[in-house]
């Protein structure tokens, strides 16, 4: 791991980052059909965090599927959410205006010195998390896959976000989230669900169980 990687942000986030503020998710909302709905409002992070205000995220899972591993990250102690915990290959908000595509592109590059194709990133659902209160935010979580050679890929992370990384067997972090591994940033029944569902589905995940 290097820490030379020209993408990387000098600090962990700003509070005065601009969000769109979405609506609350119906009980309805299906993660693979419906996307959040914005209120038209926009504020800034600080303000949106603190007023637990519904907002947008990506989140980008660099997968091997012939070993049978995922990337984590480890967050920096500066993050105003889940500080110290293993979290998803890289992440980050969508700021007032962007794109979700692009600003996956974006993370995967300032906080792992991985760039990428927007193309190459399979969208797989828009996962409604509820975490406000859990030291989290309330958050449509835009999640995508990246497949890739874990033994080729070479992270350059930017070091004001993260402080380590890993890759992780699938039964492992699985487990750690069902059971509420206090390390691991938590993630949804819903998201779980679909996430190692893809994986079983597409990258052999039960035959290495």
């Amino acid at each position: 791991m290097t820490s030379l990687n020209p993408n990387a942000l000098a600090e962990a986030q700003s509070s005065s980052e601009m969000f769109d503020v979405m609506r609350p998710p119906r009980p309805s909302f299906d993660v693979y059909r419906d996307r959040p709905e914005p209120t038209g409002e926009m504020m800034t992070r600080g303000e949106t965090h603190a007023m637990k205000m519904w907002h947008r995220s990506v989140h980008v899972w660099l997968v091997d599927p012939a070993l049978g591993l995922v990337a984590l990250q480890k967050r920096s102690p500066n993050k105003d959410t889940f500080p110290d915990r293993w979290d998803i290959s890289a992440a980050g908000h969508i700021e007032s205006g962007d794109e979700s595509r692009p600003t996956a592109v974006r993370e995967l590059a300032e906080e792992l010195g991985v760039v990428c194709d927007g193309e190459e990133l399979r969208f797989l659902c828009c996962v409604p998390a509820e975490q406000a209160d859990l030291g989290g935010c309330n958050c449509f979580e835009d999640v995508y896959i990246l497949r890739c050679d874990s033994e080729a890929t070479a992270f350059a992370v930017g070091e004001a976000e993260v402080t380590a990384t890993a890759w992780m067997p699938m039964k492992e972090l699985e487990e750690k989230l069902k059971t509420g591994d206090p390390t691991v940033v938590p993630r949804t029944e819903k998201y779980q669900s679909a996430f190692f569902g893809f994986l079983r589905a597409e990258c052999g995940f039960d035959a290495r169980e």
